[in-house]
Formats: structure tokens, sequence, C-alpha cells
């Protein structure tokens, strides 16, 4: 099955989105053959407050294909947003 071609700006920014749903730090970010690896810091919850883990993530070509695609039908239906402080 040919998909067309994701360029790298609109793949960037998805793969960005996908980092910061994750609430990731000290990323770092891995292409391969069949998709991307992503590894990172979060923070997890503790009865003591909050600890730091290690979080990795693989995504294939096709689930970041759908997190584009998410991306675009989110610009689709979003209203412009007007500049201006009072309505």
């Amino acid at each position: 099955m040919q998909h067309e071609r994701i360029d790298y700006p609109e793949l960037l920014r998805s793969l960005g989105q996908f980092i910061q749903q994750q609430h990731l730090n000290e990323v770092a970010i891995l292409e391969f053959d069949r998709g991307w690896i992503i590894s990172g810091i979060t923070y997890q919850s503790t009865a003591q407050g909050f600890i730091r883990i290690a979080a990795d993530f693989v995504l294939s070509h096709e689930e970041l294909r759908h997190i584009i695609q998410h991306m675009r039908d989110q610009r689709k239906t979003e209203p412009p947003h007007k500049g201006r402080w009072l309505g």
C-alpha cells in the first residue's frame, strides 16, 4: 500500500505534540525503518511527591500518520483565533 510522503516539518510537529502529551523531558528521537523510537524522562506521582522515570515509546509509520491526520483534522475544525484582548 503506497502512502503519501510526509514532510519533515509536519512530522516533527506531530512528534512534538506526542512528546508534550506524554509530558517528556530530555527527549531522544530515533528514526528506523519501521517507525520512530521516542525516549525521555517523565514524572510519576507518589505518596511522597514526584519521581522521575524513563519512558520509551515506539511509533510505527502508520501510528504517526494517524497522529498527523488528527492534527490536520483539529486545524480544520478549530475556528481561527483572533488576536484581540476583548471579544
